[in-house]
């Protein structure tokens, strides 16, 4: 019986001293593989540092040592590395790459409840898509430039850029209907923010777009679709006197006389260049205006205001040989 007993507390001190061997080993290996981890984030290995720390932390959870500081070390460790990564490929304007590491970085700073990391990562990814979008709009790519900057607006519907650079891609497309919705879309994105910058980006393309447009419809005689364009210029920029000019002539050229006599008068009112002859040709449209209209005395005194500068011969004409001014 003794015999028997001493060998039981042989046997229990033996698989004892064997466990203590194993616990120690393993705990060692803990802090070696957290030591790793530092080592190669130092070397800018992020990936092999995050499976360094993550090793660190299987270790000590199967020892059954939630609250060791060292497995608290490593947790505090990985989203770090992983935001390290993810801005590493936006570095080198790898933006799909960037995107799915930065999609990481969420699942990473949820499961270590570092929310710092998960703000930044959720604020991040809706601008590399507008990034990935603005490069495919300089490459023309323009199916994958809306589908990416679509993806940025179904993030982050309130960053106006994205709505201005889809703006330009149906600039480029001549989508009117849809490069409309962009720039109103960007304006009252910018509005809600109070991004002024952004704003005025957005009516500046605006501009361009529609008194080019417009100036090309009167080129081509589409007189219906130069008055839209005009009246469309007048929602982004400030109403000023060649706005109502050109307005004027889009009237007169459709007989439309009262609604080119209110245009032309309205120019004269916003004219700013006075003592010069730069006026004249808004005179002259005005006499046009009412000589249409059968007004010859008001026709004949608009033309004599048109008689200067480079409209001189050209009133002078009308009023001697067409409305026979006396």
């Amino acid at each position: 019986m003794k015999f028997k007993l001493m060998s039981k507390l042989t046997v229990m001190i033996i698989l004892l001293g064997f466990a203590v061997s194993v616990n120690g080993q393993t705990a060692t290996e803990a802090v070696d593989a957290l030591k790793d981890g530092v080592a190669k984030s130092q070397a800018k290995d992020y990936l092999g540092a995050i499976e360094s720390f993550k090793q660190c932390i299987d270790i000590y959870d199967q020892l059954d040592e939630p609250e060791n500081e060292n497995r608290a070390t490593a947790i505090t460790q990985i989203p770090g590395m992983q935001y390290k990564h993810a801005i590493g490929f936006y570095k080198e304007k790898k933006y799909d790459e960037s995107i799915a590491a930065f999609e990481t970085l969420i699942e990473y700073s949820e499961t270590y409840n570092n929310p710092k990391n998960l703000k930044k990562a959720k604020s991040t990814i809706p601008k590399l898509y507008y990034a990935k979008g603005v490069d495919l709009l300089k490459k023309k790519e323009y199916a994958g430039a809306i589908e990416a900057l679509d993806k940025s607006l179904e993030l982050d519907p309130r960053y106006p850029m994205s709505y201005v650079r889809k703006a330009q891609v149906y600039k480029d497309q001549n989508d009117e209907a849809n490069f409309k919705l962009s720039i109103d879309g960007a304006i009252n994105a910018s509005v809600a923010k109070n991004d002024t910058k952004s704003e005025g980006t957005a009516k500046q393309l605006a501009s361009s777009f529609y008194l080019k447009a417009g100036v090309n419809a009167v080129k081509s005689k589409n007189y219906t679709e130069a008055e839209k364009n005009f009246k469309n210029l007048m929602e982004y920029k400030e109403v000023d006197s060649d706005i109502y000019y050109q307005l004027a002539v889009i009237y007169n050229k459709q007989s439309k006389w009262e609604s080119a006599i209110e245009a032309g008068n309205k120019a004269v009112e916003l004219f700013a260049n006075a003592g010069t002859t730069k006026d004249a040709k808004i005179y002259y449209e005005l006499g046009n205006s009412y000589f249409g209209k059968g007004d010859n005395t008001a026709a004949c005194d608009a033309y004599s205001k048109a008689n200067k500068g480079d409209y001189a011969e050209a009133a002078k004409y009308q009023m001697e040989h067409v409305v026979k001014c006396k």
